[in-house]
């Protein structure tokens, strides 16, 4: 027969492992929850010596997912249709879907996150308030080009919804779309991307 030290010492081992074992396969469990992009508007910003402009698309979707229990971000993905981008000016749309874009090709745009930078959990936001300012980290692919991207964020979280808007700036040239000249005028290179999304919980 074992000593009486030595089986309290084998019950704690067990209890122990007992523990973990509970422990992990809770967390297995745990489900993510998924925000769904809805009326959400991406747009660039675009200028020359004499003018500037903005084209806007609404055709946006993607999803946001965190940690049901933690709270933690997991993953995010967003598509923006590049087709359908409206800038006010037909015949610059057009050279921009046909010539540049290329959108018979390449249709979508892709931005998945990796990271969020200087935002709370979702489980801790209201403790930190509503409104929160922070960096969203991710890779743009345009035209099978992929690029690190990193926007200037504004978020709300209502505990249900999530309203995000963000800023950055990308080149043309990164994703090998020389940039349009018309009448010795030449758009420049670096363009602004703007982002005003909302996310709703997927039913």
């Amino acid at each position: 027969m074992p000593p009486a030290g030595s089986t309290q010492r084998n019950f704690a081992k067990g209890s122990l492992a007992l523990l973990l074992v509970l422990t992990c396969s809770t967390a297995a469990l745990a489900e993510p929850k998924t925000l769904k992009f809805d009326q959400s508007t991406a747009a660039y910003k675009g200028k020359d010596a004499l003018s500037a402009w903005t084209g806007t698309t609404k055709d946006v979707n993607g999803t946001v997912e965190y940690d049901s229990q933690t709270g933690e971000f997991i993953k995010g993905e967003v598509q923006v249709g590049l087709a359908s981008i409206d800038s006010g000016n037909g015949v610059r749309d057009a050279r921009m879907r046909n010539e540049f874009l290329q959108t018979d090709k390449f249709p979508t745009a892709l931005f998945v996150v990796k990271k969020i930078e200087n935002f709370p959990k979702f489980s801790e936001w209201k403790q930190w308030g509503n409104r929160q300012k922070g960096k969203i980290v991710g890779d743009l692919t345009i035209k099978n080009i992929t690029k690190p991207v990193t926007f200037d964020a504004e978020a709300i979280y209502t505990g249900k919804e999530l309203k995000v808007t963000g800023t950055s700036k990308v080149k043309m040239t990164d994703y090998g779309i020389t940039p349009p000249s018309l009448f010795l005028v030449t758009v420049e290179d670096s363009v602004g991307l703007e982002f005003d999304a909302l996310a709703k919980p997927m039913p």
